[in-house]
């Protein structure tokens, strides 16, 4: 019998202002992966479909997914079967929602499937982590909900909680991309005493608004010193269209993960805040595109095959 395997990952927000490098959260946004075994073949091959087309890499040496696939294939001491690889792509790459995230999950999970099944979670996220470097946006991607992780003793570990369904989240990704390199470098090298202090209040006060719903909250806890007054100046008129959102009623506005996403939180009202930062970023001449999406609170699936 050939193997089989079919994976369905979500996109990712992370950082949510405040939580700079350990906040994240799971939107209902996915990308499927899909490994088909043909028996006589000699490798992996790769077929794109959706969005990167053109700019994601076939090659299985150079490709994520199928790194991701081979690193755990080996840790699992058993070889990856020669067959076809789908990559279903619904999440923008280099926009800020986790697009490589979602890659290194979901081809950790299907080199898992096709040699043993035997990582759990737990060892889904540290080996995600360890590849990407950071566990902001593999930790949602693994545990869904909205999730909060720290480094042990090089292991990353997180706690995840649902999101319920009455708040929505506005994702609006300019033609504009912005590397997670260049959005580094746009960081100072040190910060003052004050700004920490501002930054540890706003983001305990973010995660206590998602626990008590008080999301009306929002506004004053997705305010950040250390990452969003450098990164925002990286997406042209992204300030101004954060202050569109508000303005058309969202609750909340802020960079997605390094950005050139921006995304605004709503209980309400959604499709305005949605056309009021798509209008204003046209207003500049920059051309975008919009989602209204809910949390995520699964994480990454394995779908059943029919048989």
């Amino acid at each position: 019998m050939t193997k089989k395997v079919h994976v369905k990952i979500p996109a990712t927000s992370a950082n949510m202002g405040s939580g700079f490098d350990a906040v994240g959260i799971a939107l209902t946004l996915y990308n499927e992966i899909l490994f088909e075994e043909r028996p006589g073949a000699e490798a992996i091959t790769i077929e794109i479909k959706g969005m990167g087309q053109n700019e994601i890499p076939t090659d299985p040496a150079e490709n994520l997914v199928s790194e991701a696939m081979a690193y755990v294939a080996k840790r699992n001491g058993q070889p990856l079967p020669a067959g076809h690889l789908t990559l279903i792509n619904r999440i923008p790459p280099a926009r800020g929602l986790g697009s490589s995230s979602a890659a290194l999950v979901g081809g950790i999970m299907a080199g898992d499937a096709l040699t043993g099944r035997k990582l759990t979670k737990e060892d889904i996220l540290i080996i995600a982590n360890s590849m990407e470097g950071h566990p902001d946006n593999v930790a949602p991607a693994t545990y869904g909900g909205l999730t909060s992780s720290i480094i042990v003793h090089d292991k990353a570990i997180t706690n995840s909680v649902p999101v319920e369904d009455d708040l929505s989240f506005i994702t609006v990704s300019p033609e504009i991309e912005v590397s997670t390199e260049e959005a580094r470098q746009a960081l100072p090298d040190t910060i003052d005493y004050k700004s920490a202090v501002f930054n540890v209040s706003r983001v305990s006060f973010l995660l206590s608004s998602f626990f008590t719903k008080r999301y009306d909250y929002l506004k004053y806890s997705l305010q950040d010193k250390l990452h969003v007054p450098y990164r925002i100046q990286l997406i042209p008129h992204g300030q101004d269209v954060l202050d569109a959102a508000i303005a058309a009623g969202a609750l909340g506005s802020t960079i997605s993960g390094s950005g050139s996403t921006l995304i605004a939180f709503a209980t309400g009202r959604e499709r305005e805040v949605e056309e009021a930062m798509i209008s204003t970023f046209a207003g500049y001449g920059i051309q975008s595109f919009g989602h209204i999406l809910k949390a995520d609170n699964q994480g990454a699936t394995y779908v059943d095959i029919p048989k």
